[in-house]
């Protein structure tokens, strides 16, 4: 018995310590974080999700296989208004919420959880300049 517990206590230390740092890296098998250029078309909200989980976000249009879809972007931090292009990167949860918007009433919106958003800034094209003689 003395042998066993000694030949345990090594093992189950190391795979709790596995365990715990797997825990905190984030990682979240099957899912694959996504990116889109979303562009913001509401205001800053506070909704209930199908589920019953209040999220704080915005109702945002992309553009994803020549589609135009919307998705509610959940963000911890609000500091975009309307109007604003952003690259978001992050997952898609199997949670909707109940908007109304444009001619839609109480519409199913897919809720994006949102791990990085960035503004979207395009850059001029690199043109060459014209030498004139």
């Amino acid at each position: 018995m003395r042998y066993f517990v000694r030949g345990l206590l090594p093992v189950m230390i190391a795979g709790s310590l596995f365990l715990q740092i797997g825990c905190q890296s984030g990682f979240k098998p099957g899912v694959p974080d996504q990116t889109y250029k979303v562009k913001i078309v509401s205001d800053a909200e506070f909704v209930r999700t199908r589920h019953g989980e209040y999220v704080d976000g915005y109702l945002a249009e992309c553009e994803s296989q020549f589609q135009k879809q919307r998705m509610f972007i959940a963000l911890e931090i609000q500091k975009y208004t309307k109007d604003d292009r952003l690259i978001v990167t992050g997952r898609p949860t199997q949670d909707f919420v109940r908007m109304s918007f444009e001619d839609l009433v109480d519409a199913e919106v897919p809720v994006f959880r949102v791990g990085r958003a960035e503004p979207s800034i395009p850059t001029a094209p690199n043109v060459p300049r014209l030498s004139i003689r």
